[in-house]
C-alpha cells in the first residue's frame, strides 16, 4: 500500500516537524506504580500504564546519596521509581493524597520532582509526600534524573470530589425556560389540530345527535357532514398556569331530521350553524413522580349566533332537539380543546419525559429526563428536571470499582426573557453521561480492517498498515509494509467534564487512556508494537443542526504520553509524534459519535440564532438559548 500513503507520509513528516501539543521525553525509563513495573527502555515487558509529562530540569538536590544501589555494570538507565500509593486511576473523597514509594539508581539521584516540587528521598530511596487535590481529575507527575543525565518521567491520575452512586439520578440536572414566543409556537401547532376532519368525525360519531318524541310527533337528528373555519388559539402565560382561548369560526353541520307527525313520515335536510365557538380555560401543569400532566380548569364554552330550525315539527319538540344538538356540539368542541392543548403543552414542558434512545458506536444509550417542577409567571414557564443515562454494561471488560459519577454543587441558572427558549445541563449530568459511557464500554474501541470497512467515520486518507509505522520508526523496516495494523483503546478512568468559557465551553479529560498498537499479518498471530498510557484533555464544542445536537473537537487535544511497552527500543519523540498523528482522529470519532440527540423539548421547535454559554451561579451549567 505504499502507493496509497503519500498523503500519510507528508502529514507524518509535518507531525514530526511540528511536535506534540504537550510533549514529554524520556531517555529510557523504568518505574513501578502500585507494584506493577513499567519501562520505556529496551526489553520492557509490563502492560501497566505509567504516565509521562514534560517539565524543566531542576538543579540537583542533596539526594544524590539517597537511593543508591550497588552497581551491576555501566549505568545506562534512569532512576527506577516504585509507587505504592496512590493507585492509578484512584477515586477519593479526600482533598489530598499521599504519594509514597521508593526511587533508586546505581549512581544516585540528581533530582527528583513531584508535581514540579523537589523531593528529598530518605534511606533506601524512600519518599512519602502529601499532594493537595483539586475537585475533579488530578494528574500526579513525577520526574527524576541521575547524575549522568538519564531522566525518567511518570504520571498517573487521581479523581477527587463528591460522587453520585451509579444507581441514583442526577438531581437538578436539566433546566429550561419557555418564554412567550415559545408558547406562540405551541399555539400554531395546536391550532392546526382544532376543528377540521377530527372534530367533524367526533360529531358524526355521536349520531343520532338527538332522538325524541312528544305526543303525536317524533324526530331523529343525524349529522351527515361538518365544516369549520380556520381556528385561532391564544396561550397566555400567567402566574399559576396558561390562560387558554380557542376560537372556531363558521361552524356548519349538515343534518338529516326524520320522523313522524300525526303518523305522517317526513325527512328533511337542514344545517346547524354558529358564527363562532369559543373555549376559555386555565391550563394547570402538575408534576408527580416525574410525569407531567396538563389539565384544563374553569372551562367555559359558548356558541355565538347558534341556529338550528326543523320545519313542520312542533315548536316544543324543535326546541328540545335544538338544545340537545347545541349542547352536543359545545361538548365535542370542548373535548377536542381539552385533548389537543394538554398534549402540546406537555410536549413543550417535558419533551424528553420518556426515554430518548440512540445507538452510539453500535450500543444502545438511553437518556432519561425526569421533570420535578414547573412554575409559571407572566412571561413564561421555568422547568427543572432530574436526569440519568443508562446503557448495558460492557461484556468481556473488567473496569475498576468506582463510587459513581463526579458531583459538583450548583444551582440552576436564572433565566432571562429576551430569548424564546433556554435549555441547560449541568456538569454533573455530563459526568454521569461520561461515567455511564465508560461503564458501558464506549471508551473501549478496536480499530482494525473490519472496523474500517464498516464505518465511514474514520479518515479514509489514513493508511492503516505497517508502512505508517515505518514512516515514524525507520528501525521497523523489517516489517512487511502492507501488513494491517490494529489499534485498541481502553480507559481506567471515565472522562471528566468541566464547563469553561467559549469557544471551548466544555473540557473533557481522560486520566488514563490506554492505547495498544499491533501489527497483524494475515493468517498469523498479531504482534504488539507499542503500548502507551495517555492523559488527554480536549475542548468539546456543541452546536445545533436541524434540532439535533452536534459535537466536535475544538482545536488539537493535549496529550501526554507514557510508554509502557515496545516491540524494540523506539525513540520517545517519534512515539509522541505517532500518538499525535493517530489519536486526534480517534478522539474525534468518539466525540462525534454522540451527535444526533434531539433537544428534549417540543418537536415543533426549530430554534434560530442559537448560541451556547457557560451558565449558573457556579458556572457549572452549559446553556443553549435561541429564538423561534
Amino acid at each position: 500500500m505504499r502507493h496509497t500513503t503519500s498523503l500519510v507520509a507528508a502529514l507524518a513528516v509535518l507531525s514530526l516537524l511540528s511536535g506534540c501539543s504537550s510533549k514529554s521525553s524520556s531517555s529510557g525509563s523504568a518505574s513501578t506504580v502500585a507494584g506493577a513495573t513499567s519501562s520505556t527502555g529496551a526489553g520492557s515487558t509490563s502492560a501497566t500504564p505509567v504516565g509521562t509529562t514534560s517539565g524543566s530540569v531542576a538543579a540537583p538536590t542533596s539526594s544524590a546519596g539517597a537511593g543508591v544501589v550497588a552497581p551491576t555494570g555501566p549505568d545506562t538507565e534512569p532512576p527506577a521509581i516504585t509507587l505504592t500509593s496512590p493507585r492509578r486511576g484512584e477515586f477519593t473523597t479526600q482533598q489530598a493524597v499521599v504519594v509514597e514509594g521508593t526511587i533508586v539508581d546505581q549512581t544516585g539521584v540528581a533530582y527528583f520532582l513531584l508535581n514540579g516540587n523537589p523531593v528529598t528521598p530518605g534511606a533506601g530511596g524512600a519518599f512519602r509526600e502529601t499532594v493537595a487535590l483539586s475537585h475533579g481529575l488530578n494528574i500526579v507527575e513525577l520526574e527524576a534524573a541521575d547524575p549522568l543525565g538519564h531522566t525518567v518521567q511518570s504520571a498517573l491520575s487521581v479523581i477527587s470530589g463528591e460522587f453520585l452512586p451509579e444507581a441514583s439520578v442526577v438531581q437538578d440536572a436539566v433546566g429550561a425556560r419557555l418564554n412567550r414566543p415559545a408558547f406562540d409556537a405551541i399555539e400554531q401547532v395546536a391550532a392546526q389540530q382544532l376543528g377540521g376532519v377530527n372534530l367533524a368525525n367526533q360529531i358524526l360519531a355521536m349520531n343520532p345527535l338527538y332522538s325524541g318524541s312528544a305526543g303525536v310527533a317524533n324526530v331523529t337528528v343525524d349529522a351527515t357532514a361538518a365544516s369549520f373555519g380556520v381556528p385561532r388559539l391564544d396561550l397566555d402565560p400567567q402566574a399559576g398556569g396558561l390562560y387558554v382561548k380557542a376560537e372556531l369560526p363558521q361552524i356548519d353541520v349538515t343534518v338529516n331530521a326524520s320522523g313522524r307527525v300525526i303518523g305522517i313520515p317526513y325527512s328533511l335536510t337542514t344545517n346547524v350553524t354558529a358564527d363562532l365557538a369559543t373555549v376559555e380555560a386555565l391550563a394547570v401543569v402538575n408534576v408527580s413522580a416525574g410525569a407531567v400532566t396538563t389539565t384544563l380548569t374553569q372551562v367555559n364554552v359558548s356558541l355565538d349566533n347558534f341556529r338550528f330550525d326543523i320545519n313542520n315539527v312542533p315548536g316544543f319538540l324543535e326546541n328540545l332537539a335544538r338544545n340537545a344538538v347545541r349542547g352536543l356540539i359545545e361538548d365535542q368542541v370542548r373535548k377536542q380543546v381539552e385533548t389537543v392543548i394538554p398534549q402540546e403543552v406537555n410536549k413543550a414542558i417535558a419533551g424528553a419525559n420518556g426515554p430518548v434512545t440512540q445507538q452510539v458506536l453500535g450500543k444502545t444509550v438511553t437518556l432519561n429526563v425526569i421533570p420535578t417542577q414547573v412554575s409559571f409567571d407572566a412571561e413564561g414557564a421555568t422547568v427543572s428536571a432530574d436526569a440519568d443515562m443508562t446503557m448495558p454494561p460492557a461484556t468481556g471488560v473488567v473496569l475498576p470499582t468506582s463510587p459513581g459519577s463526579l458531583k459538583t454543587p450548583g444551582a440552576l441558572p436564572t433565566y432571562g426573557t429576551q430569548r424564546a427558549i433556554y435549555l441547560s445541563a449541568n456538569d454533573d449530568f455530563l459526568n454521569r453521561i461520561g461515567h455511564a459511557a465508560w461503564r458501558g464500554g464506549l471508551l473501549g474501541l478496536k480499530i482494525d480492517q473490519a472496523y474500517l470497512q464498516r464505518t465511514a467515520s474514520f479518515p479514509s486518507w489514513l493508511g492503516f498498515d505497517a508502512y505508517l509505522l515505518q514512516i515514524f520508526f525507520p528501525q521497523l523496516a523489517s516489517l512487511n509494509p502492507s501488513d494491517p495494523l490494529e489499534l485498541e483503546l481502553g480507559s481506567l478512568t471515565p472522562p471528566i467534564f468541566v464547563t469553561k468559557p467559549a469557544p471551548g465551553l466544555v473540557e473533557a479529560a481522560i486520566g488514563d487512556l490506554q492505547l495498544s498498537l499491533y501489527v497483524a499479518p494475515p493468517g498469523q498471530q498479531r504482534v504488539l508494537v507499542l503500548q502507551t498510557s495517555l492523559q488527554v484533555a480536549m475542548d468539546v464544542v456543541p452546536a445545533l443542526n436541524g434540532g439535533k445536537l452536534q459535537i466536535t473537537l475544538n482545536g488539537n487535544p493535549t496529550i501526554k504520553t507514557d510508554v509502557n511497552q515496545t516491540m524494540i527500543p523506539l525513540n520517545q519523540v517519534a512515539i509522541e509524534n505517532l500518538i499525535d498523528f493517530l489519536v486526534p482522529p480517534v478522539l474525534q470519532l468518539l466525540v462525534g459519535s454522540w451527535s444526533g440527540f434531539p433537544l428534549p423539548t417540543h418537536p415543533a421547535f426549530n430554534p434560530s440564532n442559537v448560541d451556547f454559554l457557560r451558565d449558573g451561579a457556579g458556572q457549572d451549567f452549559l446553556t443553549i438559548r435561541g429564538d423561534l
